[in-house]
């Protein structure tokens, strides 16, 4: 059975800054994409896969990130008060980034359908503004939402246009903010799931150092396993690859992949000293298939 397309489908790009993204390195996935009906992404970030495949008959963005959700619903439903709420946003882009940063805080406790619109350009703009990408909403790591990307709020029409585009894509599809296990409830063999979630290094980090908004602790990463062990779905999860992960998956079939990481260097003293350019850091990372 091939997959089948709804519409002339080319790939796009997430528009989100995201970190541990897939956007640049999507086209090294085609390859190992199987046949189905049915896809969902579990822990959706910036579904850089998503929009980088042909849609599917049936398709399903799921994220814990409450602002996220608002986002892809947003652009979904209502793109164009969206694109009018960002034309707005103009004048100092640090002062812009502190009200939605510290001054509307109150929207990121806001779940559902409460206050979409405002919550859409809040994450967006962040996002674009943000140090790394990184919009974090847990008031105990208020540390790492901070000013860093002046720029990144330049040549907005091209951004809209792009995000039109992004909207076309999303309509028909289901977009929610529940736990994954939601996802797989009613999951069958023409069901394609990709999982890309937090970083197995991120298990036994400091708080502060975490990447993203929800993270997982080591009891987290088994018991996902065990959940995709289970599931009648073809699954790709994404994963750095270290001991544990392979441990976790064993008898899955394991691609290595490795690429640089943007925004990551690695730096030494000598290199510092020296006045050598720093180096993006490789990543080595795994796919991670339940099907040949």
């Amino acid at each position: 059975m091939q997959e089948t397309l709804l519409e002339p489908d080319r790939p796009l790009r997430s528009p989100l800054r995201y970190p541990g993204g897939k956007s640049r390195v999507a086209k090294l996935f085609t390859p190992y994409f199987p046949a189905h009906t049915d896809y969902r992404e579990i822990f959706a970030g910036g579904a850089a896969i998503f929009f980088h495949k042909p849609k599917a008959q049936k398709n399903w963005l799921n994220d814990l990130h409450p602002g996220l959700h608002a986002l892809w619903v947003t652009l979904r439903d209502d793109f164009d008060a969206f694109a009018q709420m960002c034309r707005r946003q103009t004048g100092d882009c640090r002062s812009l980034f502190n009200y939605w940063a510290f001054d509307r805080t109150d929207l990121m406790t806001a779940r559902g359908n409460d206050h979409l619109l405002d919550r859409a350009v809040q994450y967006y703009y962040l996002n674009r503004t943000v140090w790394g990408g990184r919009v974090v909403f847990d008031p105990k790591r208020k540390s790492r939402l901070y000013f860093s990307n002046p720029r990144g709020w330049d040549n907005l029409e091209k951004k809209l246009a792009h995000l039109e585009q992004i909207s076309s894509k999303l309509q028909g599809v289901e977009i929610t903010c529940r736990s994954y296990e939601h996802c797989l409830a009613d999951a069958t063999a023409d069901t394609f799931i990709y999982a890309d979630p937090p970083y197995y290094r991120e298990s036994t980090g400091h708080i502060t150092d975490k990447l993203y908004d929800k993270s997982f602790d080591e009891e987290c990463h088994a018991k996902l396993a065990d959940a995709l062990n289970a599931a009648p779905a073809k699954v790709m999860v994404s994963y750095d690859d270290c001991p544990e992960v392979r441990a976790l998956y064993k008898g899955w079939r394991l691609v290595e992949l490795q690429w640089k990481y943007c925004g990551r260097y690695a730096v030494t003293k000598d290199a510092k000293a020296a006045g050598r350019k720093e180096q993006k850091v490789t990543g080595r990372e795994l796919l991670i298939l339940n099907y040949r």
